[in-house]
């Protein structure tokens, strides 16, 4: 009785024959694509062998590209000048090699130049690179916001779960995601990376009006491969600075009116603020007059509307609080004044001085006044 014959490789008219059946001592026999398995049966006390096929030495047909054939010398393999090459691999007695090489596509941060945020402003569009010399099948694309930094999709009015992909030849196709339970990140199935060449994929963010400020960035996942976005800084919804020409006050004469002015940085709907005057220390000054406190902060809008606040004196007199004041800059760009009336005592040192005004979190010395 014989034996079944070894494998044979399994494309048809190209791999080698099995190995003999049993009782016969021939190899399988050799082929385009590879030999076919040699045959063994039996145990140590009665064994009959047969060895598999030689290698092949095609190197063009069903599923090669670009072959080659090196031959060897006596017992050395051939090749030995490919950089990929392993001593003593092909050579008698040893195993052969087979390196399997892959393309990959890269996702790289998107800019320049950053992208800038006002704290409640418009939206920014942070993105990514991603590019390949081929081809891919359509990946998932996973975008998610850093943590504790006020930053959201879209704007506070209007939401926005769009990714936008734009290849080489700057034609755009828009995904819509689905937002995480706890409104972190957005998830995109089946995005067309538009390969091959550089695409590039943005989403829209803003900061809220507590944004910390400063810089950070998104995280795209594509395919796997998580990048960060372009650069995004955030920067303030409105500055603070001292209000206008210096003003000169007599010791122990009529009060003056020191200030700032606010502008609006292009920031949407600012909260009211919390805004405190502190006197110079050792200075000898008093809001008011002696005679007459004034403890009130008065708003130019710029609507040219005056709205007046008014304030609390700490138990040392040196600062006055105003609590919930509209600061009057509703648009981009527009600007406002506040003030409040102060006066210098017989002891008050002439010079410059000035006052300490904080609004919101920003803080700057107030109009000059010159003791005089």
């Amino acid at each position: 009785m014989n034996g079944s014959p070894g494998g044979q490789v399994p494309i048809p008219g190209m791999g080698g024959g099995g190995g003999a059946g049993y009782g016969g001592s021939s190899g399988g026999g050799a082929g385009y694509a590879g030999g076919g398995g040699g045959l063994g049966i039996g145990g140590t006390a009665a064994a009959f062998y047969s060895g598999g096929a030689g290698g092949s030495s095609l190197v063009n047909g069903p599923g090669v590209t670009g072959g080659r054939t090196l031959a060897g010398n006596a017992t050395q393999a051939g090749g030995k000048d490919d950089p990929l090459y392993q001593s003593p691999v092909g050579d008698a007695g040893n195993r052969g090699q087979v390196v399997l090489q892959w393309t990959e596509f890269s996702v790289t941060p998107g800019g320049p130049p950053d992208v800038e945020l006002r704290q409640g402003g418009r939206a920014g569009y942070p993105g990514v690179h991603v590019e390949s010399d081929m081809a891919f099948d359509p990946a998932t694309v996973t975008v998610a916001l850093p943590a504790d930094r006020g930053l959201l999709f879209g704007t506070q009015t209007l939401a926005d779960y769009q990714l936008t992909v734009q290849n080489t030849g700057h034609e755009t196709v828009q995904y819509v995601g689905s937002l995480s339970e706890d409104g972190t990140s957005l998830v995109f199935s089946d995005v067309d990376l538009e390969l091959s060449g550089t695409t590039v994929m943005w989403v829209a963010v803003s900061a809220g009006h507590d944004a910390p400020l400063g810089a950070t960035s998104l995280t795209f996942t594509v395919g796997g491969k998580p990048s960060p976005s372009t650069t995004i800084v955030v920067a303030p919804n409105f500055s603070v600075s001292p209000g206008g020409a210096p003003v000169a006050v007599e010791r122990g004469g009529l009060p003056v009116y020191p200030g700032v002015e606010v502008q609006n940085n292009g920031s949407q709907a600012i909260p009211l603020q919390t805004v405190t005057a502190v006197l110079p220390a050792d200075a000898d000054m008093g809001f008011g007059t002696q005679d007459s406190p004034d403890h009130q902060l008065t708003v130019w809008g710029a609507d040219q509307n005056i709205t007046v606040y008014m304030g609390s004196i700490s138990d040392n007199g040196q600062t006055l609080t105003f609590s919930d004041v509209d600061l009057g800059i509703p648009g981009d760009g527009s600007q406002s004044a506040m003030w409040v009336c102060v006066s210098a005592s017989d002891d008050t040192p002439t010079g410059p001085t000035h006052l300490e005004f904080t609004v919101g979190d920003r803080t700057t010395p107030s109009t000059t006044i010159n003791v005089i």
